[in-house]
């Protein structure tokens, strides 16, 4: 693969014209997640649309020939379309199962071919974690070595031949293992070490390849990334020295719920600031580890609805840094 650099300039542009991107959306900012919720019907697919949305409404006013005089109808269409994408997938998938399933019980040598060749393909898809489909396109596909498949994941080449031996082994099953949430005790195992600053212990519960999302904000792929001064991990131990210390605010409580059947983590200002709900964290768990993490600190409309739910009072949620807000 050719080396392309991304250089600081161009990254830090990129957060600079999003963030001024967002803070024009924060009007009807509520609106596009109603319309999300409805579309969804779950709390955190709407969330997740909401964001595709705003990503896909920047990535695509670069293309733009015209100006574009309604905002909002300009983001509810890029979520509407989004939508329906997403739907048409589904049927698209669920129609070449039904045809596989016919083909299996009734076809010539040919025909089964032809559907073992798309039946692995979706198991590919269903069956796999995401870093192990990714180590298994990038190693079996697109033939890159080891380390070159390290690099692109951000972990070690033995967590790529981990991915690649988990993969290859599931591959063979024909009981597509779900992503899971991840247990109450290693939920448990992490808000102990985040209460006690641990750093190394929570790391320590993070799979090589694992990722964390907060959403609109950050994202964060691989050890090194998690490893590094200023991570999220990082951060949350040291409750954001960067900033002015008349800014910092002060370390949250974490409460440890069972929301939806779901064991998340609720972050509050302590009591002598009011107790407010401040941000929620969920967890994906894979081989004991912790495979994905996704918090919802820039989320009001979603914190709204998780407090609303469980009879709590929520603080005051921007969208983005508070650091980077338009005076």
């Amino acid at each position: 693969m050719t080396d392309v650099e991304i250089t600081n300039d161009m990254q830090a542009t990129s957060k600079s014209a999003y963030h001024a991107f967002i803070d024009v959306a924060v009007p009807f900012r509520p609106e596009l997640h109603r319309y999300c919720r409805q579309l969804t019907g779950d709390i955190w697919d709407a969330e997740d649309l909401v964001q595709d949305t705003l990503l896909k409404g920047f990535a695509t006013l670069g293309l733009r020939q015209g100006a574009i005089e309604n905002p909002r109808g300009y983001l509810v269409r890029i979520a509407t379309n989004l939508w329906i994408d997403t739907q048409r997938r589904r049927v698209v998938a669920a129609e070449a199962n039904a045809r596989e399933a016919a083909v299996a019980s009734s076809s010539t040598q040919s025909s089964s071919d032809r559907a073992g060749v798309r039946h692995a393909a979706e198991k590919l898809m269903a069956q796999l974690a995401p870093q192990e489909r990714a180590a298994i396109v990038l190693k079996d596909v697109f033939d890159m070595s080891l380390k070159e498949c390290a690099e692109v994941l951000s972990t070690s080449e033995n967590a790529v031949k981990a991915a690649l031996h988990r993969g290859r082994e599931r591959l063979k099953d024909e009981t597509p293992p779900r992503t899971r949430a991840a247990s109450p005790a290693l939920v448990a195992k992490f808000v102990k070490c985040l209460d006690t600053s641990d750093l190394p212990g929570l790391l320590a519960l993070m799979l090589d390849s694992a990722s964390i999302d907060m959403a609109g904000a950050l994202v964060e792929v691989g050890r090194k990334e998690f490893e590094r001064k200023g991570s999220w991990l990082w951060q949350s131990v040291n409750v954001h020295p960067d900033l002015p210390k008349e800014m910092r605010p002060p370390k949250w409580v974490n409460e440890i719920v069972a929301f939806r059947g779901e064991t998340i983590v609720l972050g509050f200002m302590p009591p002598s600031h009011g107790h407010a709900l401040q941000g929620i964290t969920r967890f994906e768990e894979e081989d004991g580890k912790i495979a994905r993490i996704r918090s919802y600190c820039f989320s009001p409309e979603t914190a709204a609805e998780v407090a609303n739910e469980l009879g709590l009072k929520v603080g005051w949620i921007p969208y983005r840094f508070p650091t980077m807000q338009k005076a």
